[in-house]
């Protein structure tokens, strides 16, 4: 599996990673390293700079979807022995971007709560099929290979402008779908100050997608 640029190519800090998913970056850097009772619950390489590139493309489906179950009611900082009973029930090690996960997964999640080793996985309010539909409406921007692992993720946060991430295409870096435009250099000349119809000119994209990299990745208005 290290071979595969997917799981061993970084793409982006956690701190980018967390803007471009649209998480909280102290959400994703605990995600990312671990709580006191549990060890990481994605899967990003070792580093001594945070300004370094440690996220892969796996790391970015993987994040994607535990927001999904975090929405749902799940408690991350509950979920690692969950992790380890889907581990052990699915046979692979990557469970969280598991196509299966929206189905045999949410059932596995809920039988493993009304254990005393799942005892506080769940928040009390949440529902089984209303966990299972919020995890599958995160697994729709998930896109999977034929070795049924992700090889392509869309963004949600700069919808309605759609940016994607094949990580086979523009070295993984996330795109405008259809223009093979770089977000992040949009994104530079907006930074630099650049006018948006200028950077819109320039790359041959939309007004609205220049807008929405600026929203999403500098966090104002163009």
């Amino acid at each position: 599996m290290t071979e595969d640029v997917r799981f061993s190519r970084p793409l982006m800090t956690m701190a980018d990673a967390a803007r471009h998913l649209g998480i909280p970056q102290q959400t994703f850097h605990r995600w990312a390293r671990g709580y006191p009772r549990g060890g990481p619950l994605i899967h990003v390489a070792d580093s001594d700079s945070i300004r370094q590139a440690t996220v892969p493309f796996i790391a970015m489906a993987e994040a994607w979807v535990l927001e999904g179950l975090r929405k749902a009611g799940v408690r991350p900082t509950r979920i690692r022995p969950a992790l380890n009973q889907l581990q052990r029930e699915f046979g692979r090690e990557y469970v969280l971007v598991s196509q299966s996960l929206a189905t045999d997964g949410i059932s596995v999640l809920w039988d493993f709560a009304r254990t005393e080793a799942g005892a506080g996985l769940i928040e009390g309010g949440s529902g089984q099929v209303v966990m299972r539909e919020i995890v599958q409406d995160y697994l729709k921007y998930v896109g999977f290979g034929a070795d049924d692992y992700p090889n392509y993720l869309a963004l949600k946060p700069f919808e309605p402008s759609k940016v994607a991430i094949d990580p086979y295409r523009s070295s993984g870096q996330p795109v405008f779908f259809g223009t093979g435009v770089r977000v992040a250099n949009v994104a530079a000349m907006l930074k630099a100050g650049e006018e948006a119809a200028v950077v819109a000119e320039e790359h041959g994209i939309g007004i609205d997608a220049v807008r929405a990299a600026a929203r999403v990745l500098l966090g104002r208005a163009a």
